[in-house]
């Protein structure tokens, strides 16, 4: 590692005494707490509108601030949202949740790139060291915390997660950009952008990763990843736009010594995006969205093999006081599942297809003041046959702050792995979906261009939670999760802004009577901390060098004997010309190497240098 960033020295003393030659001034200045409450987001009702009139616990995750705090990984930035659990397992493996359940694979959080949904639906979790994107082409990543059944359908339980990424035309030029550190080894992300013609932009892009093993105590939890992808945005006018998209990838991840022997996964994947958007001379607004997906995964015992299939239709319009927004569409799912020695996945092959269909109205009262948003989906699975999720919200404009509630119901189905286990009398076929009801409700402020907070407050009431029995898997635990989530930003200064993220949560859990999961319904609950919290620090020093820092606190997790943590990342980022930029990164520095999950291993301080030239 020395001997990488000796050999950097020489180049960085270079650029160094020509950015001095150069009486430039860079625009660096983030953005400020006005421009970040109004802009605009889209994952919440699939329309776009203001973030300071959503009537939902949302936060928004700036370009500007996943660059400033100089994560490499999604997982990282996600860190930094008020109420996400984020816990680092090993080199590569996350938990992630929201208001509790959280785990290897969390069953009740839907995540999506672009609107592509990534979660298994072997496990309906998400692995995220599968999961990559070149950060730099990421617009914004949008946080609703609570339901989003009505609008996307099951497993949208207590939260949602759509990353968007940038148009091809805001990537255009050549972009090269280069990490390593003590703990990850190396990061290499290329991308290129052209002008095909007044009306069509294309970008490709290739990324390698490599991170060493997290602790030299343990072994064999070094991992690797490849891939490419593209994006073409054709506009045949302003009214007709169609965007294609598409990632392949491969990589490989270690285990743990001691843990989870044999050593070794691999995965291996590809996908393929259409959106088609038409905007029709009454002001309807028609999206077509299409993605295929093909995903191959093998670990010691296990092999999945899947493919997927989503279509689907939307239609949006305004008339007098009502914004309607419906649309319908179809799931096509096909895999092949085998375990070994034994195969207790049956059947091993199996064919799946999902239909849905969605509406919601948004009504304006009080000239424009007062919004009702009524609406419901309708999904037909294989698995719990049909599903109906409803969801009331209603929001009050007051000077410069927002009051809004909502009651929403959501269902997790049985997941693959679930419905189809049979191993002796062991079974999941008398599986019900999990459902529940959540109460919210939010206030939110803002100052001017000076600060902002945001509170919300929540119940969610749990039935029919997966148990352990001794014929099966069943649905007797149930339980209620309440909290407080509070987010606030101060605009300091012109060139210091500071955010401040807090969450408390309780989570009671009751096993029905005669019911074996008492255990498990104790082990959920202590999974979950009760308090986290986040002081972020963005620093503009001067029109090149920026200084900003994040500390970060989770509480204990008593069910895994994990200790409560606190933990500063910081970084030190040089923009030395139009062309060329440092960050300085250092993670995880604190009172020493902290675990954050069980039966994992400690997460050690790191320290990145990155380098990245824009042509």
């Amino acid at each position: 590692m020395k001997q990488q960033l000796f050999a950097l020295t020489p180049l960085l003393l270079c650029v160094s005494m020509a950015s001095q030659a150069s009486d430039m001034a860079l625009d660096i200045t983030g953005t400020n707490v006005f421009q970040l409450m109004n802009l605009k987001i889209t994952s919440l009702s699939k329309k776009q509108q203001s973030l300071n009139k959503a009537p939902a616990a949302v936060y928004v995750l700036s370009h500007d601030e996943i660059e400033r705090l100089g994560v490499s990984r999604i997982a990282d930035a996600l860190r930094y949202v008020p109420g996400v659990e984020v816990a680092r397992i090993d080199a590569s493996r996350w938990a992630i949740s929201m208001r509790g359940f959280n785990g290897r694979a969390a069953n009740k959080l839907l995540v999506m790139i672009d609107g592509r949904s990534v979660y298994s639906p072997l496990f309906s979790g998400v692995l995220w060291e599968e999961k990559d994107i070149l950060l730099a082409d990421v617009e914004r990543i949008e946080v609703i915390r609570g339901p989003g059944g009505a609008i996307w359908g099951a497993n949208a339980v207590n939260g949602v997660i759509n990353i968007i990424t940038k148009t091809a035309k805001e990537t255009q030029g050549t972009l090269v950009d280069v990490s390593t550190g003590l703990k990850q080894r190396q990061v290499t992300q290329i991308r290129h952008g052209w002008k095909l013609n007044d009306d069509a932009y294309l970008r490709v892009y290739g990324k390698h990763r490599q991170h060493q093993q997290t602790n030299d105590e343990y072994n064999n939890d070094d991992n690797q990843q490849n891939q490419l992808g593209f994006r073409l945005d054709y506009n045949f006018s302003t009214d007709n736009l169609l965007t294609l998209q598409g990632d392949i990838y491969s990589g490989e991840v270690g285990e743990l010594d001691g843990q989870l022997k044999p050593a070794g996964q691999e995965h291996s994947g590809g996908n393929f995006l259409a959106n088609w958007q038409i905007t029709d001379s009454h002001q309807g607004k028609h999206t077509v969205i299409g993605y295929y997906d093909n995903t191959h995964l093998q670990v010691p015992g296990l092999e999945d093999d899947r493919e997927l299939l989503n279509l689907d239709y939307q239609f949006e319009q305004q008339w007098q006081l009502h914004a309607f927004v419906t649309g319908f569409g179809i799931r096509f799912l096909s895999d092949d599942v085998y375990t070994a020695p034994l195969e207790y996945i049956q059947p091993r092959y199996r064919d799946d297809q999902v239909v849905n269909a969605f509406f919601q109205d948004d009504i304006a009262f009080l000239e424009d003041d007062l919004h009702l948003i009524i609406g419901t989906k309708y999904e037909r699975n294989d698995y719990s046959g049909d599903e109906w999720q409803p969801s009331v919200r209603f929001s009050y404009q007051l000077a410069q702050s927002l009051l809004w509630g909502a009651w929403s119901k959501a269902v997790r189905v049985p997941t693959r792995w679930e419905a189809d286990i049979r191993f002796g009398a062991f079974s999941g076929e008398r599986l019900k979906p999990e459902n529940a009801n959540v109460y919210e409700l939010g206030w939110r402020k803002q100052w001017t261009e000076t600060g902002s907070l945001d509170i919300t407050v929540y119940q969610s009431d749990y039935d029919d939670l997966l148990s352990i029995e001794a014929n099966g898997y069943g649905n007797q635990i149930s339980g209620t999760v309440k909290g407080i989530e509070l987010s606030s930003s101060i605009q300091v200064q012109q060139d210091w802004s500071l955010r401040l993220n807090l969450s408390h949560a309780a989570m009671a859990l009751t096993a029905q009577q005669g019911s074996l999961s008492v255990a498990r319904a104790q082990l959920t609950e202590g999974q979950m901390p009760k308090n986290m919290a986040q002081i972020i620090s963005m620093w503009d020093i001067n029109s090149q060098w920026q200084f900003n820092t994040a500390l970060r606190y989770v509480d204990e997790l008593k069910s895994n004997k994990v200790d409560a943590y606190w933990s500063v990342d910081a970084s030190v980022n040089w923009q030395a010309s139009k062309q060329f930029s440092v960050k300085l990164v250092a993670r995880n520095l604190g009172d020493g190497p902290h675990q954050e999950w069980d039966p994992y291993v400690p997460i050690e301080a790191d320290v990145v240098i990155n380098l990245r030239w824009e042509i």
